[in-house]
């Protein structure tokens, strides 16, 4: 009797395993395209050249919420009118893990900007879609002008570029990190930047830094070629 509880609660999400129930996760998934405008917040004016990543984050583990790995990583920027695009892809079958309701990120990069992280609303109820959406489609998203201290501004890149590391790092054997050009290469020119006005390198764990401090890895983990090669512009 009590196993059967535990059997139902789980199922319900009322407890965070979720190993009892896997098999209501669907073999494959899908997404709908993503299409949204981005402007000053201010100005009401559209931004262009807004670095957009998206990313599908796979999660399992023993309590079922631990990031095992991305389904799918997209990047593109926005164009003169402040719009961004993502194709729909899939179906994808899933290799492991599973997503679950606040699928896709986006993080939304441009220098002097307060960076935004988007994401769907995370609720009690389990998302078992086959096929996700973003509750960001077809929505105007606000970019506030960044108007704090040196400081808190590197803070900000710091929080960003920790969101970015688990993208690039957490998979080498993927090399998610060929998908996102346009991000490495801009926060590259805003990791030079802040040097250039007296931040300390040694502080700025970016992801540009790791791909090039670790290459050697990179290479031989993912085989992927070699990230300095790839980015081969950019200045360690």
């Amino acid at each position: 009797m009590k196993r059967n509880l535990t059997l139902i609660l789980f199922c319900l999400g009322l407890l965070p395993s979720l190993t009892a129930c896997a098999d209501r996760y669907p073999p494959a998934y899908s997404a709908e395209a993503i299409t949204a405008t981005v402007i000053d917040a201010d100005t009401r004016k559209p931004l262009a050249g807004v670095v957009v990543t998206a990313n599908w984050q796979l999660l399992g583990g023993m309590e079922g919420n631990y990031p095992v790995g991305q389904l799918e990583v997209l990047e593109t920027v926005t164009d003169a009118n402040g719009r961004f695009h993502f194709p729909a892809w899939g179906p994808k079958k899933r290799p492991k893990g599973y997503l679950r309701e606040d699928d896709p990120q986006l993080l939304l990069f441009k220098p002097g900007y307060e960076y935004r992280r988007l994401a769907n609303e995370v609720s009690s109820r389990i998302n078992y879609d086959s096929v996700r959406r973003s509750v960001w489609n077809g929505k105007t998203i606000e970019l506030k002008r960044f108007r704090g201290t040196m400081e808190a501004y590197e803070n900000q890149f710091e929080l960003l570029n920790g969101a970015l590391g688990h993208i690039v790092a957490d998979g080498p054997e993927e090399c998610y990190w060929k998908k996102l050009p346009n991000t490495i290469r801009a926060m590259n020119r805003e990791r030079l930047r802040l040097v250039a006005r007296g931040v300390n390198p040694h502080t700025l764990s970016t992801v540009d830094k790791r791909l090039l401090m670790n290459d050697e890895y990179f290479t031989k983990k993912g085989g992927c070629g070699s990230p300095k090669q790839f980015f081969g512009d950019i200045r360690p």
